[in-house]
């Protein structure tokens, strides 16, 4: 069975050497521009070079990010960035955007796609689409089911990326447009705001429930591995490009550990925990997922309970039964009946008999929970492990020959020759001196070194001189087996290319009742519940009226779900509204629906390549960007969707199952006043819409 990758976010520099220290085989990182993590410092293309330099060195790849959507005028700018990133030698590009896919693949055929999870794609049918475009990877999204990937394995060519560990968007993958909507801030341009990890209401006729309702666990899928690797996922991704060293150094260790040994140990757990998680879950991989945390920061790991408390003047001492090793410098959370009440760092910690005691300002309550969420112990002896590559050495000195010194790493052999020897006068230079000296590189470490001496000495300032060539050259060597092709800068000119001017209007009209359409318009059936009776009779009425009736096609569906909307496409005349990738593969009429992320002029040119389209709907740009795009096909603008839920909000907020299905009117209030409608839309699964 083919190895699995391990892929790890490198958020900075210091972030990617953990990465690499620790295990990974890859690497994603972002520039300061164009990436969906832009709230961090990252890389930029100054500084790209020396990272991807350092992980090929170690034999590892980097992935470069740019999972956003782009507008027209930053179509250069992306581009240029692809062919300078690619001449540094990065080795793959992760794309949200459609129409830059396009352009990379125009100008650019050589270069290594990978289709971000951001563009939503959760089935054979949407995968079958990229491969289509040229895509050789997919990072499926995190609600797609091992059912799925199995079948996406068994029916394409393409390679399988998927997370494992980190953040879990609590809105389906690229279609959360709180942020955009709320703030003008979009998540799909890399400044998501995070609305979900707020505190919310949610209101039904049943039940009032707060808390932060839509902040949801983290991933972990250690237990899995196996069963993803059955099915045939080749990479496995850690996310955290915002999360600090010690975290991502953590996450390396431990799904090394199980890669290489099929197991881990619990205080390889442990210590993952401690780095950071809001509770963990194995998110949609056994169905619909109980994602959602009761809390909205770092958990940490749960140690033991507070056993007393005595309040004092300055400070209080906290006493806590725990088995945890607690040293000083620690950090401590302290929550009672599921409510945080203190975080704090807890510099003065001593053991007394039995019991740990801390000293704090903070008032703590007797038989508060505690967990540790920092560890400066650990963050110390993570951070000082250096990782090097194992070499063998072979020096030979000969008098009146030049030096001669030779290293070789698996398959890279290098030589370099020195100065002339001078036979020694008196004492010559010994075996211990050449490996104390030989040895000071921050890269390599000798296991093997032959050593020649017919009686030479050398000084210290010539050791060091054939060492850092030696070095440098075996070093150049071993990353020379990740040399690309160079690509040119090419210029866009304009938009000279793509059709100017909206030549055709389509006028329309959505309903959720088919039977309170006018008819007087061509029709969108937004259902609410897909019924084979209802499509069948919509499809009669819009033939009577003479008019062109479309399905909304949901953001995601599942085999089942594909099949039915198939059943009713085969036996009516009936379009779709398409929105996601997989409906690209119905044989209809279609509308470009709202959750494409259509987003520039180059988007909507590949998709009128794939199919004709009798409109399309926008969901983010603003009017003043809206009016500039260019198109043969209207662009038209639909009622403001902020979220799409996978999970099912009445089975985590009320309880029951499908079986004693609790849907109702219902709203998430955020502390602002905001208040959002929640809609289902049922095919034979159910999603959720969050809606004004």
């Amino acid at each position: 069975m083919k190895k699995m990758e391990l892929l790890a976010p490198a958020g900075d520099f210091e972030s990617l050497k953990m990465a690499v220290y620790y295990g990974a085989d890859a690497v994603y990182l972002g520039i300061s521009q164009f990436n969906a993590r832009n709230n961090i410092k990252g890389f930029t293309l100054d500084n790209l070079g020396e990272a991807v330099k350092f992980a090929h060195t170690f034999g590892v790849k980097v992935y470069l990010t740019l999972n956003i959507l782009f507008k027209d005028e930053e179509m250069q700018s992306a581009l240029d960035v692809v062919c300078k990133a690619n001449n540094v030698g990065v080795d793959a590009f992760i794309v949200q955007d459609l129409g830059l896919s396009y352009l990379i693949r125009k100008y650019y055929p050589t270069v290594e796609l990978h289709a971000s999870t951001q563009m939503g794609v959760h089935n054979l049918e949407g995968v079958r689409v990229l491969e289509g475009l040229g895509f050789k990877r997919v990072v499926l999204a995190r609600e797609t089911s091992l059912q799925e990937i199995e079948r996406i394995h068994k029916n394409s060519n393409i390679e399988i990326e998927f997370f494992v560990q980190g953040a879990l968007c609590v809105g389906f993958s690229g279609n959360c447009y709180m942020c955009s909507h709320l703030v003008d801030k979009s998540g799909n341009r890399g400044v998501c705001q995070q609305f979900c990890r707020l505190p919310y209401t949610f209101n039904s006729s049943l039940v009032e429930k707060q808390g932060f309702l839509l902040s949801a666990k983290d991933i972990c899928m250690l237990d899995q591995i196996k069963q993803l690797q059955n099915a045939g996922v080749c990479s496995l991704k850690i996310e955290g490009r915002a999360r600090r060293p010690f975290y991502v150094a953590e996450a390396c260790k431990i799904y090394r550990e199980v890669l290489d040994k099929g197991e881990y140990k619990q205080t390889q757990f442990d210590n993952l925990q401690i780095a950071f998680n809001r509770e963990y879950t194995p998110a949609y991989f056994d169905g619909n997922g109980n994602i959602i945390s009761k809390i909205q920061g770092n958990n940490g790991l749960y140690i033991g309970k507070v056993k007393e408390v005595k309040y004092g003047k300055k400070f209080n001492e906290v006493f806590i039964t725990t088995d945890y090793d607690l040293r000083p410098n620690s950090g401590l959370k302290f929550t009672l009946n599921n409510k945080e009440i203190a975080s704090i760092g807890a510099v003065d910690i001593k053991k007394v008999g039995k019991l740990y005691r801390v000293t704090t300002t903070a008032k703590i309550l007797p038989n508060s929970k505690v967990y540790i969420i920092s560890s400066e112990v650990l963050e110390k002896e993570v951070s000082n492990y250096v990782r090097k590559l194992d070499i063998k050495v072979q020096l030979t000195l000969i008098p009146d020959k030049p030096i001669t010194i030779a290293s070789q790493y698996g398959g890279c052999k290098v030589e370099v020759k020195g100065p002339v020897c001078e036979k020694a006068k008196t004492i010559q230079i010994s075996r211990e001196q050449l490996l104390k000296q030989l040895s000071r590189s921050e890269v390599f470490n000798i296991v093997d070194f032959e050593f020649e001496n017919q009686g030479c000495y050398l000084l210290n300032s010539t050791i060091n001189s054939l060492r850092n060539n030696l070095y440098a050259k075996l070093q150049e060597k071993i990353i020379k087996q990740y040399n690309k092709p160079q690509l040119e800068q090419i210029e866009l000119f304009g938009l000279d290319e793509l059709k100017k001017g909206c030549s055709k209007t389509f006028d329309f009209e959505i309903v959720e009742d088919i039977d309170k359409a006018s008819y007087l318009k061509n029709v969108i059936y937004d259902y609410n519940n897909f019924e084979l009776s209802k499509m069948y009779e919509f499809d009669t009425l819009c033939k009577t009226n003479k008019v062109k009736g479309f399905i909304d096609l949901p953001v995601f569906a599942t085999e089942s779900d594909i099949n039915i909307i198939k059943k009713v496409l085969d036996n009516t005349n009936l379009g779709v509204v398409v929105n996601n990738l997989y409906g690209l593969n119905f044989d209809c009429n279609k509308m470009g629906g709202q959750f494409l992320n259509i987003y520039n002029s180059y988007t909507l040119k590949i998709l009128n390549q794939i199919d004709k389209f009798e409109g399309f709907f926008i969901e983010e740009l603003k009017d003043s960007e809206f009016k500039n795009i260019i198109t043969d096909r209207v662009l038209l603008r639909r009622e403001k969707v902020y979220m799409t839920l996978l999970h099912c909000p009445f089975k985590v907020n009320i309880g029951g199952d499908c079986s004693k299905c609790k849907y109702d009117q219902a709203t998430y209030t955020l502390n602002t006043g905001k208040r959002f409608k929640i809609k289902r839309k049922k095919t034979v699964n159910c999603i959720f819409l969050l809606k004004d």
